[in-house]
C-alpha cells in the first residue's frame, strides 16, 4: 500500500506515542523541508490539538496541520496541506470514482464496495446500513471468511458490540492484534475463534448520526494501519450522503412493492357484485385519510355528456346516483386540459355552484380517471376552504385516480364496456427463454442458436457489450438444458477481490489456514455440482486462478485449499465477458488453451442499437412491468418519442435503455411520455466532432436551465457528484 500512501494530495505524518516520526510520504517531506527545527518542534507540539491549526514556515507560507487519532492505537497522524480544506481530497484513484457517483441504491453500494476494496486488504468485510432511530442494523453487503458461531441476520438490535462503540461515538475504532486487546464487545471472542487478528470499523455518519458502518477483518495482525483507518473514514464522510439518500429510496421501493402486492390483491377480490361497497368504502376512507369535506367518485359517458356518481362521502349527499349532464363545469375543462382541474367557486369559469356555495362550500377539485388512457370517470373533492386547490390534495387524488383506473377497468359498471388491455410483449418460443424480449431477426437467431447449444453439455462463453444481458442469457441456457432441475450459481469475478477470489470460487477444507470455518467452506464450484456455474467477467480471472479453472474444466474435479485429493464434480460452465480474451491471449493475459476449453460454443450477443425494433418492444415491456409493480396505469410512448429511441445508439445497450425508462416511469407525470420528456442527449442529434466533457456539460447544463438537480438525475450521479465534476472542469 507504498503507492496508496505516497499517492495522497497532502502530507501524512505517522507519530508514535513518544513523538517519533515513524512514516512520512513525499508530500509530508516537501513541507518538513520549509521548517526550522522550532518549527518542527512546535509542530509536534501542535498535534496534541485536533483541531485545525496555520503554522508558518520559514519562507512564510501557511500551513495547515490536523492531527487525527484512532481509538484503538497508540500511533497517530499529523495531517499538513496549503488549504484549510485539505483533508477533503482523496488520491486521484478515488476522485473520479466519489465524483461520479451513482443516484441508484444498488449502484451506490456496488461503488462502496469498490471504493474499499480499492483502499484496503482485508478478509472479510460487511457494510452495514442502520437506522439510527430505532437502533437497528442489517447487512448491505458482506464478503469472506465468515465469522463462527454466527447466523446472518437483518434489522437486528444495536447491542454491546464494535457497531454499538462507534454507533455511539462516531469515531473509528481499530483492533490492530486481538490477541492482546480484550475489547468488551461480545463478537471478538467470535471474530478470535474464527481465526480474525486485525479488526477495523468505521462509522458513516450523516446528520448527526450513524446511518452505516464499514467492519472489515483480517486474519494478520496489524494488518489495518492508522492509514488505513484515516482513508476508510474519508470515503465514509465522502459517500454518507449518497448512502443515507439511497436508503430511503430502498425504503421507498420496499414500500411500493408491497403497497403494489396488496392493492393487486384488493383489486383481484372485487367483482361486480362488491364494486359498489367497495368504492363506498374507498371514497369515505380517501375522505378521513384527506381531511376534506366530501369525496365522489364519477363514472363519464363522454359522448353524450353524461356523468353518474358511484360513490359519496360527507355530511350529505351532494350528487345524483343517476345520469346527469356535465354542463359547463370543471369536469368538461377536465377532459379538454386531460388534467387534474381545481376551481375557487368564486371563479367565473366555474358555474352551477350555486347549491354548493349556500351549503358553505368553497373550492372543487376534478381528477380524470383513466382505462387504456381513456378518460372514463373521475374523483371530485370538494372543501369549505381552499384545499382542493393545494398542490397536496393534487398529488394524493393522481394516485387515487391511478389505483382506480386499475380497478375501474376489470368492472364493466356502465356502455361501452371498458376490458383490460393485454400487452403484447414478444416473447421468445423456446422454453426458458419467455424473459427474453426480442422479434428482430438477429436476435430471434441468437436465441435460437442458444437454445440448440443448450441441449449439448459443452462449455459456453457468451460475448458482447455491457449491457446485452449476459447473465440473462445464460439462465435461460440453463433452464433450457439437461441440468435444469440443478442450482445455477453466479460468479463475478470483477467484483469479488482477488485475494478472495480462490476460496470463493474452490472453497477450503478444514484448518487449511488460520481463520478457516470448523467444517470448511464449499466453493461456488462445489455449489454449482449437478447445475451450471456461471463465470461472469470470466477475462478478470488472474493467471492464478485461470490455470485452476482450466484443471476443473478438463479433469471435472475441484481441488479446495486444503485438501488431500480432488472432488470429482459435475458442472454445466458458462462465462461471459464483455473484452476481446482472443487479443488478452495474445498480450499473454489470457491462457490460450482456457480459451480454447471455455468457447467450444460462443454465443455473441447483438448490441440494442443492431435489434431493430426490440427497442420499443423492450421498452413496452418495461414501462408495463414498472406499472404492475407498482399499481399504476401504463405509460404510453408518443410516436415522435418512439423515434427519438429508435434513432439513439444506445452505448450501454438494454442496461441504459433500462435506467432512461426508470427515470421517466418516475419523473414523467402524465401517461403519455413525449419527445421533449427524454433525456436531452437522447433529444440532440449526433456531432461531427468528439465533444469535450467540459463542451459536453456545459451544454447539458444550459439545456437544463441550470437546475443541477434535474441534470444530476439525467446523468445518473448525486448532486455532490455533480458539483464536483463541475468544480474540476471549472465550469461556474
Amino acid at each position: 500500500m507504498r503507492e496508496l500512501f505516497e499517492a495522497y494530495p497532502f502530507g501524512i505524518i505517522r507519530v508514535s506515542r513518544k513523538g517519533q516520526i515513524l512514516r512520512k510520504n513525499n508530500k509530508a517531506s516537501q513541507f518538513l523541508n520549509h521548517l526550522s527545527p522550532l518549527e518542527l518542534t512546535s509542530l509536534l507540539e501542535t498535534s496534541s490539538k485536533e483541531q485545525l491549526t496555520p503554522l508558518t514556515t520559514i519562507d512564510d507560507q501557511t500551513l495547515y496541520v490536523k492531527k487525527y487519532r484512532i481509538e484503538g492505537c497508540l500511533d497517530f497522524l499529523i495531517l499538513l496541506g496549503t488549504d484549510p480544506d485539505f483533508t477533503l481530497n482523496l488520491p486521484s484513484l478515488f476522485e473520479k470514482s466519489i465524483e461520479d457517483f451513482p443516484a441508484d441504491p444498488r449502484g451506490v453500494t456496488e461503488r462502496i464496495v469498490t471504493l474499499v476494496s480499492n483502499a484496503v486488504t482485508f478478509e472479510r468485510f460487511d457494510l452495514l446500513r442502520v437506522d439510527p432511530q430505532l437502533r437497528k442494523y442489517t447487512y448491505e453487503y458482506s464478503i469472506g471468511i465468515n465469522i463462527e458461531g454466527t447466523v446472518h441476520t437483518a434489522y437486528s438490535q444495536i447491542k454491546n458490540s464494535g457497531l454499538g462503540w462507534i454507533f455511539k461515538h462516531e469515531v473509528p475504532h481499530l483492533v490492530q492484534n486481538l490477541e492482546q486487546i480484550d475489547t468488551g464487545f461480545y463478537e471478538d471472542p467470535l471474530l478470535f475463534q474464527t481465526g480474525f487478528r486485525s479488526i477495523l470499523r468505521v462509522p458513516i455518519v450523516f446528520d448527526h448520526g450513524v446511518v452505516g458502518a464499514f467492519l472489515l477483518a483480517s486474519r494478520e495482525k496489524n494488518r489495518f494501519q492508522p492509514e488505513d483507518a484515516f482513508l476508510l473514514d474519508q470515503i465514509s464522510k465522502l459517500v454518507a450522503q449518497p448512502f443515507f439518500h439511497s436508503g430511503l429510496l430502498l425504503d421507498f421501493e420496499y414500500h411500493n412493492l408491497t403497497s403494489a402486492t396488496l392493492f393487486q390483491t384488493v383489486v383481484s377480490l372485487i367483482n361486480e357484485s362488491n364494486i359498489k361497497d367497495f368504492l363506498g368504502e374507498y371514497a369515505e376512507k380517501l375522505r378521513i385519510t384527506s381531511g376534506l369535506d366530501f369525496t365522489s367518485i364519477f363514472v363519464l359517458d363522454e359522448k353524450r355528456k353524461l356523468r353518474r356518481c358511484l360513490a359519496e362521502a360527507g355530511a350529505e349527499s351532494l350528487d345524483s346516483s343517476e345520469w346527469v349532464p356535465i354542463w359547463d363545469t370543471g369536469m368538461e375543462e377536465m377532459y379538454r386540459s386531460e388534467s387534474i382541474v381545481a376551481y375557487n367557486f368564486n371563479d367565473p369559469n366555474y358555474r352551477h355552484a350555486d347549491h354548493l356555495i349556500k351549503k358553505g362550500l368553497t373550492s372543487l377539485l376534478y381528477s380524470p380517471i383513466r382505462v387504456n388512457g381513456q378518460i372514463i370517470g373521475a374523483i371530485s373533492a370538494v372543501t369549505s376552504d381552499e384545499r382542493a386547490l393545494s398542490t397536496d390534495i393534487a398529488g394524493l387524488f393522481k394516485h387515487c385516480s391511478e389505483q382506480l383506473g386499475l380497478i375501474l377497468a376489470k368492472i364493466p359498471i356502465t356502455q361501452p364496456q371498458f376490458t383490460r388491455k393485454s400487452h403484447k410483449s414478444c416473447q421468445a418460443v423456446h422454453r426458458g427463454f419467455q424473459n427474453i424480449i426480442g422479434t428482430s431477426q438477429v436476435m430471434q437467431d441468437t436465441i435460437r442458436k442458444a437454445a440448440t447449444a443448450a441441449q449439448y453439455e459443452f462449455p459456453i462463453l457468451i460475448t458482447g457489450e455491457t449491457g446485452t444481458g449476459k447473465e440473462l442469457f445464460a439462465k435461460a441456457i440453463h433452464q433450457t438444458s439437461k441440468v435444469a432441475e440443478g442450482p445455477f450459481i453466479v460468479v463475478n469475478s470483477a467484483a469479488i477481490p482477488e485475494n478472495l477470489l480462490e476460496s470463493e470460487l474452490f472453497g477450503y477444507q478444514e484448518g487449511a489456514f488460520t481463520g478457516g470455518l470448523k467444517g470448511g467452506k464449499r466453493g461456488k464450484i462445489l455449489l454449482a455440482d449437478g447445475g451450471t456455474l456461471f463465470l461472469d467477467e470470466i477475462g478478470e480471472l488472474s493467471p492464478e486462478l485461470q490455470a485452476k479453472l482450466l484443471r476443473v474444466i478438463q479433469e471435472q474435479e475441484v481441488e479446495p485449499l486444503g485438501a488431500a485429493k480432488p472432488i470429482p464434480v459435475q458442472v454445466r460452465i458458462i462465462s461471459a465477458t464483455h473484452r476481446n480474451l482472443t487479443e488478452m491471449v495474445q498480450k499473454g493475459e489470457f491462457r490460450e488453451d482456457l480459451l480454447y476449453r471455455l468457447n467450444a460454443i460462443e454465443i455473441q450477443l447483438p448490441p440494442l442499437r443492431e435489434r431493430e425494433n426490440d427497442i420499443i418492444n423492450l421498452a413496452e415491456h418495461m414501462l408495463n412491468i414498472l406499472s404492475q409493480s407498482h399499481g399504476v396505469h401504463p405509460k404510453t410512448l408518443t410516436p415522435s418519442a418512439r423515434e427519438l429511441l429508435l434513432e439513439y445508439s444506445w452505448p450501454g445497450n438494454v442496461r441504459q435503455l433500462q435506467n432512461v425508462i426508470n427515470r421517466l416511469f418516475v419523473f414523467v407525470e402524465s401517461t403519455t411520455i413525449h419527445a421533449k420528456d427524454l433525456p436531452p442527449d437522447l433529444r440532440t442529434l449526433p456531432v461531427t466532432s468528439p465533444e469535450s466533457e467540459k463542451d459536453k456539460l456545459e451544454r447539458l447544463l444550459s439545456e437544463f436551465g441550470g437546475n443541477k438537480t434535474a441534470l444530476a438525475h439525467f446523468l445518473g450521479i448525486t448532486r455532490t457528484g455533480l458539483w464536483k465534476k463541475l468544480k474540476r472542469l471549472g465550469i461556474q
